[in-house]
């Protein structure tokens, strides 16, 4: 299972809109950086099983191009530590810091200039995720 962030995995003009809010958060100086774009069924599976996703293979605009996840950049941001894998290691989903809480909400406000979807929004929080909103419809008309 290895993550995807091509760009170029993502469909138009979703891969526009992400190219777009890359260039906004570098010029606003927003601590983001692109985590995963495009997911195979195989990883989205993975991902379910263990329960970093609620959708299954295929019910995820991560598998058709239509979403992306973006994280806090530990060389922009000052991060807490966080064990992973027996590691100490920057937490680049960290909700806990003043700073942290400010670039999330940043990022959201950015996302939804672009009239996209942002996970924030939801009652299960997905900071980290944006979506081409009505990618179902786009998905079932073939773009």
């Amino acid at each position: 299972m290895s993550r995807c962030k091509d760009i170029d995995r993502l469909e138009e003009p979703f891969r526009s809109a992400i190219k777009w809010l890359i260039y906004m958060l570098d010029r606003e100086g927003i601590p983001l950086m692109l985590f995963e774009t495009w997911r195979s069924h195989e990883t989205q599976e993975k991902y379910y099983a263990r329960r970093v996703t609620r959708a299954r293979a295929g019910d995820s605009p991560h598998n058709h191009g239509f979403a992306a996840d973006f994280v806090l950049d530990k060389e922009k941001i000052d991060l807490p530590l966080k064990e992973w894998r027996g590691k100490m290691v920057p937490d680049a989903w960290d909700t806990t810091k003043k700073s942290s809480i400010e670039t999330w909400g940043k990022y959201g406000e950015l996302i939804e200039k672009l009239s996209l979807t942002w996970g924030g929004r939801w009652y299960f929080k997905d900071l980290p995720h944006v979506e081409m909103v009505d990618w179902q419809r786009m998905k079932d008309n073939g773009v």
